[in-house]
């Protein structure tokens, strides 16, 4: 209960913050802000209580930690850091290391973006607490204040929860600076415009005149998302491979604003209503995705939502929304399923650690502290620049096994590889009080014949909306 509760103020909080200073400003006022933070042993789970501070290898978390965004981010590096340290650490010669897990809330979850309070929390993670390396972020805005912060310091940082392509684009172009920066994850934007295309054009395919399923076409699609940059670039990639694929684009994108009333999204729906859409294509990734599941229930939209939406990953959003989530499809990282052979572990372990499911910044985080212990003990190094050679060396040919898939980089631009077995979503509808693991065709297994092995565990049926989508033919 008092993760329900946390999360249902998390998404209150966003609706009442109108003018003035934002909480995460609060936090950083009340903070220390002067000296040296003083590392110990409490900032290593499972470690022994007797190490030094020049044992522990420092890691910051930065994100939006009030938010199920940034306390992902946290928990899963937390996780990795229990299981590494309780296992033994890092050995380095003849030092045994511990990590450290540290974070600093930079409120970029919040709609009323103040970029200065993400400053200021990585400034306190590089001055204040000295970290040696970073993981998390979220938002591109926020993003886009602080991450030559870590570059300029040499610092290595794991970006685990923005999409944009332009991230990685930075390696490309300017490598001296930013190759300390790497995306083990989410997949960048391009990537999962392909999936999401893949699985609407698969999905309109099998039910399109199918007569024991639908017998009706399932071709016309609009899109509402939040009003942002990449949501844009989205809607760019996915147009011309889906009308190329004989889909029918209504005209209608609704860019809605990311702090929307329920007011708002009722007249959003109402036009989506009015344009015959079967096929919704919803890109959210903050609060406002909650605002949109509990209104398409109220309105009983005909038509099925697929597409990305960050907050119905949250285990409780069942009862974040009352059961006014159903039948929301979106991507995921990870589910209660055999994708890789550390899957289930990782999702049990963290389910017992923080009593609810990991979401997407949870599972990169973690797989980015496995990959920094890989790095350190292999290269028997705590130089960033050797380790950025070393994780350089993480590709398709020469993958790490995580608990999100088969961990690669692109050499040239230290983005994630795309595609089965290395990264690729899940597929994700929310349905008779559960979250459940549909299938994906041409996605990953699925038990369709596509991939041989059947499908993977714990998979259930997609459904159509039980209120029916728009006949039109």
């Amino acid at each position: 209960m008092e993760q329900l509760t946390k999360r249902i103020l998390a998404i209150v909080l966003v609706a009442v913050i109108g003018v003035g200073i934002g909480v995460g400003a609060w936090i950083f006022l009340l903070a220390p802000g002067a000296g040296e933070y003083a590392w110990s042993a409490d900032d290593c789970p499972g470690a022994p209580t007797d190490i030094s501070a020049d044992q522990i290898i420092k890691v910051g978390v930065i994100g939006d930690t009030e938010r199920i965004q940034g306390e992902g981010a946290e928990n899963g590096a937390w996780l990795a850091a229990k299981q590494i340290n309780t296992a033994g650490g890092i050995t380095v010669g003849n030092t045994t290391y511990y990590l450290g897990i540290t974070s600093e809330n930079t409120d970029e979850a919040n709609p009323l973006l103040d970029t200065s309070v993400a400053i200021r929390a990585a400034k306190r993670l590089i001055n204040y607490k000295k970290i040696q390396f970073v993981t998390g972020g979220f938002r591109s805005e926020a993003m886009g204040a602080y991450q030559l912060l870590f570059m300029e310091k040499e610092i290595i940082f794991w970006n685990t929860g923005a999409a944009p392509s332009s991230w990685c684009q930075y390696v490309i172009d300017d490598y001296d600076t930013y190759k300390y920066f790497f995306q083990p994850s989410p997949l960048n934007t391009t990537a999962l415009a392909i999936q999401l295309i893949t699985h609407i054009i698969y999905t309109s395919i099998i039910y399109s005149n199918n007569s024991l399923i639908f017998n009706h076409s399932l071709t016309r699609f609009s899109y509402i998302r939040e009003d942002y940059e990449w949501t844009e670039d989205f809607e760019t990639a996915m147009t011309p491979a889906l009308t190329a694929s004989g889909l029918i684009f209504t005209g209608t994108s609704i860019a809605a604003p990311p702090d929307s009333t329920p007011a708002q999204m009722a007249t959003y729906l109402s036009r989506i209503r009015g344009n015959n859409t079967q096929i919704l294509i919803p890109i959210f990734s903050g609060p406002v995705g909650t605002t949109f599941a509990t209104a398409y229930y109220d309105d009983e939209t005909p038509c099925v939502p697929i597409g990305i939406n960050v907050v119905a990953q949250d285990s409780e959003f069942w009862s974040i929304t009352n059961g006014k989530c159903e039948y929301g499809i979106t991507m995921e990282s990870v589910f209660e399923t055999n994708k890789t052979s550390l899957t289930l572990p990782f999702w049990n372990a963290y389910e017992t650690e923080f009593g609810h499911s990991p979401i997407y910044t949870a599972v990169g985080s973690y797989d980015a502290m496995y990959q920094l212990a890989w790095a350190i003990e292999t290269a028997q190094s705590l130089d960033n620049d050797v380790l950025v050679t070393t994780l350089e060396g993480i590709t398709k040919a020469n993958p790490r096994l995580g608990a999100g898939g088969n961990g690669a980089y692109w050499p040239n631009s230290h983005g994630p590889v795309y595609g089965w077995p290395y990264g690729t979503g899940l597929m994700i509808q929310w349905y008779d009080g559960s979250k459940r693991l549909i299938p994906g065709p041409a996605q990953y297994p699925s038990g369709l014949g596509i991939f041989p092995g059947g499908g993977l565990s714990n998979m259930d049926p997609f459904r159509l909306p039980d209120w029916g989508v728009y006949f039109y033919d």
